[in-house]
């Protein structure tokens, strides 16, 4: 255990001092396959404690990022900047407009998406935080605006009414079972407004609005 340790402390303090280096080569051949273990498991934990120091900066500007590198693998609460005339989001698998498009999404009020390891994600016009480091865009009056929220984080489960936004040219809601990129994105129901009408979302829950208001019910 103590040869462990030393290995770890040792590890540790490289991190630092190689960040700008090339990656070095370690030998753990002296390890048996416990204490390989162990030092996996430690080493999540510094993984981790690292990605949340990180995710803790703040919001995230205009920009690409290398997921995993730049920004910590995870989801994400994407909000239009104030005047924006293009707010989008774009992901693809490498860092160049040739490479391969997996998520292009326009950005009205909000939306949430999950991103992954080792993909590159483009922020034009935008805010991003980490998801629940965001700014709620519900008003005192339980009111949200055209955007997607995702129930339970951003909006209490519940009933809500959702009414046609004013001069919209089209109406509607969408309800998926995840956020965007989530793996889980199946549509559970969809309606075009002429009016407004009143549904029950759960936590878990992921409500797109477009051209549309929407108000929880007390």
């Amino acid at each position: 255990m103590r040869r462990l340790c030393s290995v770890v402390l040792a590890l540790l303090i490289l991190a630092g001092s190689c960040a700008a280096q090339a990656s070095p080569d370690y030998d753990f051949s002296a390890l048996s396959i416990s204490e390989l273990y162990a030092l996996r498991a430690q080493l999540d934990e510094v993984i981790e404690a690292r990605e949340a120091e990180e995710s803790a900066v703040g919001f995230y500007e205009d920009g690409t990022y290398l997921v995993g590198s730049d920004l910590p693998v995870g989801d994400y609460a994407v909000q239009e900047r104030e005047n924006a005339m293009f707010a989008s989001i774009v992901v693809r698998a490498g860092k160049g407009e040739e490479d391969p498009l997996i998520l292009h999404k326009l950005i009205s009020g909000q939306a949430d998406v999950h991103l992954v390891r080792n993909t590159w994600v483009t922020f034009s016009e935008v805010r991003a935080w980490p998801l629940g480091a965001e700014p709620s865009l519900m008003d005192g009056d339980g009111l949200v605006c055209e955007g997607a929220y995702l129930v339970g984080k951003q909006l209490p489960a519940g009933d809500y009414r959702v009414v046609m936004a004013d001069k919209a040219p089209l109406s509607s809601y969408s309800v998926y079972s995840g956020i965007v990129g989530s793996g889980k994105e199946e549509l559970i129901k969809f309606e075009v407004l002429h009016g407004e009408t009143e549904l029950t979302l759960e936590a878990g829950d992921y409500i797109e609005l477009s051209g549309a208001t929407m108000t929880h019910i007390q």
